[in-house]
């Protein structure tokens, strides 16, 4: 069983990169909303607002970001910069024609977004950040800073995962053991994921060893198939480690030199769990 969502297309962007999307036309609204995903997913974990949002006349545009699911997955991590993958978003809009959009990013997703929204400003009516908010521009990242200070203040590390998923090497084991990161990802109970995700090597130990923890009841079984699908299949996890060795190293950053003091213009939603 896969989730019952609108036939995907393809779109090929300048670079020769082919994104996997789908595309729902405004009924009796002017607007359409642009859902671009974060880590651990593919667009098929937007189902709900998908639904949602074009069965109250809405247009809906949601893709595979690069190097997940059904979209290209270019071996070096300099393709996946925050500057082209933001281009080329924008190569997708016009391609379907649309000269504004509201922007709607989860974790990584959401990251992209505001970089999109600060090289390509006119684009946007409005910006929802899920979980994580915009960084700020030209700001080295600096995961082993983070991760001493946090261990010092809360006893574990919050971005322990971080370096383990940012080596290249790691794409084996996950693609091997993708349920047991699944389980751990989408896991029902919080304090368990709190455990096995954020201090430094646990993730690791936790998919290395195939370990298992009950799902969540909204990751419903048609998502999870469908998550099987793209992760635990070759190259499933390529992208993932791809992305976060791009963040790891700052290969994004010599591309916002010149935007330091950006800001958004347009009206922008926050929603975090706490």
């Amino acid at each position: 069983m896969t989730p019952n969502l609108p036939p995907r297309n393809t779109f090929t962007a300048h670079s020769g990169n082919t994104y996997s999307f789908i595309s729902i036309k405004p009924t009796s609204r002017t607007t359409t909303l642009l859902f671009l995903h974060g880590f651990p997913s593919t667009l098929n974990d937007w189902l709900h607002q998908i639904r949602h949002f074009s069965s109250q006349g809405y247009g809906v545009v949601a893709l595979d970001m690069l190097g997940y699911g059904e979209t290209s997955k270019p071996d070096h991590v300099a393709q996946y910069r925050l500057k082209p993958m933001s281009d080329e978003v924008i190569e997708l809009l016009d391609h379907l024609e649309l000269k504004t959009a509201v922007g709607v990013g989860h974790d990584f997703g959401a990251t992209l977004l505001s970089r999109i929204a600060t090289y390509h400003p006119s684009r946007w009516e409005s910006l929802v950040f899920l979980a994580v908010g915009p960084p700020q521009l030209g700001t080295p990242f600096d995961v082993d800073m983070i991760n001493q200070m946090t261990k010092q203040m809360l006893g574990y590390e919050m971005l322990g995962y971080i370096p383990w998923l940012a080596e290249l090497d790691s794409q084996t084991i996950l693609e091997k053991h993708a349920e047991a990161a699944m389980s751990l990802m989408f896991c029902r109970d919080r304090e368990a994921w709190e455990e096995w995700f954020h201090p430094l090597g646990k993730m690791h130990d936790f998919v290395q060893e195939n370990r298992r923890l009950p799902i969540a009841s909204w990751y419903t079984q048609d998502l999870q198939e469908a998550h099987l699908k793209a992760f635990g299949s070759p190259d499933g996890y390529k992208g993932v480690c791809r992305w976060y060795r791009m963040w790891k190293d700052n290969l994004f950053a010599p591309d916002e030199k010149g935007f330091e003091n950006f800001k958004i213009r347009q009206p922008v939603l926050f929603i975090s769990r706490h």
